[in-house]
């Protein structure tokens, strides 16, 4: 799962739900554009696998080339 911003996080969870974003993210890879995006994230009970360090969408795809690789 990406996440571009903070507010995708919000939006996605009020999608999805807490219960069901568990399930979700159990079998995914979960992404962060950058440092606020995953406190947001984490706050809502997700696991953060990636945070790029470069908060482009090119710098978070490089992270999650990179953590793929590992």
């Amino acid at each position: 799962m990406t996440f571009t911003a903070s507010s995708t996080v919000h939006h996605f969870v009020a999608q999805v739900g807490h219960e069901r974003l568990q399930i979700l993210a159990q079998h995914a890879l979960v992404a962060a554009i950058g440092p606020i995006t995953a406190e947001t994230a984490r706050d809502l009970g997700l696991r953060v696998d990636v945070v790029a360090d470069r908060y482009t969408i090119e710098g978070l795809v490089d992270a999650m080339g990179n953590a793929c690789q590992a």
